[in-house]
């Protein structure tokens, strides 16, 4: 019981670090071009969680890069779902369309991720449950969509939009595919050895794009968000992620990503200056709502003690 709950308010803290993370972004996206600030922050979550992990390897590199050895295809295929595919569609979607309609369509992640972790047989998820989720979702849509005045059908925005909705199929792709592999390795060594094949991509894909930024413009404030948004959101909040896949499984887990839109649209008020309207404060009632649902009829999911850090 202890072990669910520490990992439910762990689940919070990322779901708020994830909900401020977009108004900051698209503060960053002024100044930098999309693909270059990917790598930037991507880069600051590798250092921050490697130093981690080398720490709890022993400071041994060979006992680092161990999964490797019996899990090779498993790592590179997350790795490039998650660190490749789905970082460059989120950042790069993020800044044609907006911050809630991003959010919007990021919380339709637990879909993809509950109809594939029941597709590959990782969990269930009773009647019940998939109730909540939708009233979450719900309760999503409302929020963003009958509180943001701003969300338009241009071309942009409906370029951005597809691709968000591509990133939100691939996040939720990545969570479920996860869960066999945080069951033998810890969230921290899944999260960095994830990121290593993904980051040469990565690298490649910005090199066009780094000369053709104003680098004058970058002040010590950027800085510090990039750091902040790659250490946080981007690093540790992802092995906080893993580690609620694999105590309280997948569809669980990912029915948190609910709540980041509403987080987002009060951090963009209080960052921003967005107003929140009664809208927002009715859908983000039934976000909650579908999320103790979902508890309360949850499925515990098979679980196997980790067995290398």
């Amino acid at each position: 019981m202890m072990k669910r709950w520490r990992s439910e308010i762990e689940l919070l803290s990322v779901v708020l670090m994830w909900g401020v993370n977009f108004p900051l972004m698209k503060w960053l996206l002024d100044v930098f071009d999309p693909i270059v600030l990917n790598v930037l922050r991507v880069s600051t979550a590798l250092l921050a969680l490697a130093w981690v992990y080398w720490l709890r390897s022993g400071r041994s590199v060979q006992v680092m890069l161990a999964p490797f050895a019996t899990h090779t295809w498993e790592i590179v295929r997350i790795g490039i779902v998650g660190w490749f595919i789905y970082q460059i569609g989120f950042v790069f979607g993020l800044s044609l369309t907006s911050a809630g309609s991003a959010a919007l369509i990021m919380a339709s992640a637990p879909l993809w991720t509950g109809l594939l972790a029941k597709f590959l047989g990782l969990e269930k998820l009773g009647v019940v449950g998939w109730v909540g989720l939708v009233i979450s979702i719900i309760g999503t849509a409302g929020v963003v969509i009958f509180g943001r005045a701003e969300i338009t059908l241009s071309w942009g925005t409906m370029l951005g939009n597809i691709i968000m909705l591509a990133a939100a199929l691939m996040w939720g792709f990545y969570t479920a595919m996860a869960r066999p592999l945080i069951s033998v390795m810890s969230p921290t060594a899944l999260t960095v050895c994830a990121i290593l094949p993904a980051m040469p991509l990565l690298v490649l894909a910005a090199v066009p794009f780094v000369a053709q930024m104003d680098w004058y413009e970058v002040t010590w404030l950027h800085v510090l968000a990039i750091i902040a948004s790659g250490a946080l959101p981007t690093g540790f909040a992802i092995v906080l992620w893993n580690r609620g896949v694999r105590t309280i499984g997948a569809s669980h887990t990912a029915a948190f990503g609910n709540l980041v839109p509403f987080v987002a649209l009060f951090s963009a008020w209080w960052m921003l200056g967005d107003p929140v309207l009664p809208a927002q404060v009715i859908g983000g009632t039934l976000i909650i709502g579908g999320l103790a649902v979902m508890r309360r009829s949850r499925v515990q999911p098979r679980t196997l003690e980790p067995r290398m850090h």
